[in-house]
């Protein structure tokens, strides 16, 4: 302590304690000796909390790293079963959008067989019919 602090210490005694302290006394010597050592013990505290706090912060580092990989590895697999799923859905989507094709294009075929099929009955229908005619006539 300062030779001030000293001072107002043996006066803050005097006045509470009504003792006659002296800053030389040998009582202000234990009082320094006491700050002395409650200094050393705070500093050697002071440094202990520091490294905790080192190792502490190391350690969140570590576990910032694993879990880090360990969401990495997590997205990674949920990335691969959608697109696992995404082109299952879009072979299905495919082979249904062809199958509808298919059948659009079977559905626009069918009429126009229907049509020239009844378009040659007619027709065959009709020189049949010519041809009977004929035969009557030319007879």
């Amino acid at each position: 302590m300062r030779q001030m602090d000293l001072k107002q210490l043996a006066a803050e005694v005097s006045i509470q304690h009504g003792i006659r302290v002296d800053p030389d006394d040998p009582m202000m010597a234990v009082v320094t000796l006491n700050r002395i050592v409650l200094e050393q013990t705070a500093n050697e505290m002071l440094e202990q909390i520091r490294l905790i706090i080192r190792e502490f912060e190391q350690a969140a580092q570590n576990v910032e790293v694993r879990a880090g990989s360990l969401v990495a590895q997590e997205v990674r697999g949920c990335v691969a079963t959608l697109r696992e799923e995404l082109l299952k859905n879009i072979g299905k989507a495919s082979t249904e959008a062809r199958e509808r094709i298919e059948a659009a294009a079977r559905a626009d075929t069918r009429p126009d067989i229907q049509r020239w099929v009844a378009i040659g009955l007619i027709l065959g229908s009709a020189l049949f019919g010519c041809g009977v005619w004929l035969g009557i006539i030319l007879r």
